[in-house]
């Protein structure tokens, strides 16, 4: 059986883990982007999807900081906003959990388990893809940045923790931000490398998942899926 087939909370990143945010985030980003600076006198090309990706996972104000060219870093909660408003829209109309996941989020629950978002995705975004993606129906509870006040997803794992009475948790990401999150509370951390981070920041996961099937093998038992993960610890 996995290591982390008995365990009772399952933490999940949303953008890259559950949620294939490139397909409708980027498209958003990159039309707001090329407006946005045309509005300022700068004829500039979008980011790309690789570089866009590469920010994925940051909170907000980073993300949107980051992105920008320097002279228009001083407006990125205005370029924020004008992005968002294109992000929700793509999210309504398109947006899509990656094959699998859905059933994964069933499945979990149906054998007890409790399952959780740990984002640092805001609650405008958030909250489009909660109800494009049915999460009310998938999910135990919703750990955003933000809410609350929290800002490090090591305090949203903990809060779920309590939240749900559980000591045995294990965080879902693909992203460093994940790791760290999962360190800072004390838990395990599956890095999936389907997502968006690279193997380099997955480093030090306790387990890696190259596809949702190996996910489900992990989390489930080898025999809920003919995927394999790649445990890194005994």
């Amino acid at each position: 059986m996995s290591q982390f087939a008995g365990i009772r909370l399952v933490c999940f990143d949303n953008d890259g883990t559950l949620f294939a945010s490139h397909e409708v985030a980027n498209p958003a980003i990159q039309r707001r982007f090329v407006a946005f600076c045309r509005g300022y006198g700068l004829e500039l090309a979008p980011p790309t999807d690789e570089e866009i990706c590469r920010l994925t996972g940051k909170p907000g104000p980073e993300f949107y900081t980051e992105i920008l060219p320097q002279p228009l870093k001083g407006l990125a909660a205005k370029f924020r906003q004008e992005c968002l408003e294109g992000e929700v829209e793509e999210v309504r109309a398109r947006g899509r959990l990656y094959d699998g996941a859905a059933q994964l989020l069933r499945d979990l629950r149906q054998a007890g388990r409790r399952t959780a978002l740990v984002t640092n995705a805001g609650e405008l975004y958030l909250g489009a893809v909660y109800q494009r993606v049915g999460y009310s129906g998938l999910l135990d509870g919703v750990y955003h940045y933000g809410k609350n006040g929290w800002t490090a997803k090591g305090e949203m794992i903990r809060s779920a923790m309590r939240d749900f009475g559980e000591s045995s948790c294990v965080m879902v990401g693909d992203r460093a931000s994940d790791l760290e999150g999962a360190r800072q509370a004390g838990v395990p951390m599956i890095g999936c490398v389907y997502g968006y981070g690279t193997l380099e920041e997955l480093a030090g996961a306790d387990a890696l998942a190259a596809d949702i099937p190996a996910l489900r093998a992990l989390l489930l038992g080898p025999e809920a899926s003919s995927g394999a993960g790649q445990p890194l610890k005994d």
